[in-house]
C-alpha cells in the first residue's frame, strides 16, 4: 500500500511531464487498476510495451523526484505543519485557534 502511495504521490507532481500516451497508460495500469491485457487491448499495442512503457514511466517519475525534490518537500511541510498544530493545541492563548486555522489553510493549499 505504501508503494501505491507513493506512486500515486509521484504521479500527482509529475504526470504532467509525461508524454499524453505514456500518462494515459500509466494511469489505467496504477490508478485504475487495469491488467496489461486490457491496456493493450485498448490501446492496440503488445502487453510487453504496456510493461515496458509502465516501468519506464515509474523510473522517470522517480528520476524527477531525485532532481527536483518536490514531494519530499512536500511531506516535510506536511510534517512542520502537523508539529504546528500540535503545539497550538498545547498552548493557552487566544492566538493558538488562528495558530491552528493558519496550518489548516496551508495544508489545504498543498
Amino acid at each position: 500500500m505504501e508503494d501505491l502511495a507513493k506512486t500515486a504521490l509521484l504521479f500527482d507532481f509529475y504526470g504532467e511531464l509525461l508524454s499524453d500516451h505514456q500518462r494515459q497508460i500509466f494511469e489505467a495500469y496504477t490508478m485504475e487498476d487495469l491488467s496489461l491485457a486490457e491496456i493493450s487491448s485498448q490501446y492496440g499495442i503488445s502487453r510487453q510495451a504496456v510493461s515496458t512503457m509502465v516501468r519506464r514511466c515509474r523510473k522517470a517519475l522517480s528520476d524527477y523526484e531525485d532532481k527536483m525534490h518536490l514531494v519530499a518537500k512536500f511531506e516535510n511541510i506536511k510534517s512542520v505543519v502537523s508539529e504546528i498544530n500540535v503545539l497550538a493545541g498545547v498552548i493557552e492563548a487566544p492566538e493558538a485557534a488562528k495558530i491552528e486555522k493558519l496550518a489548516g489553510e496551508i495544508l489545504g493549499d498543498l
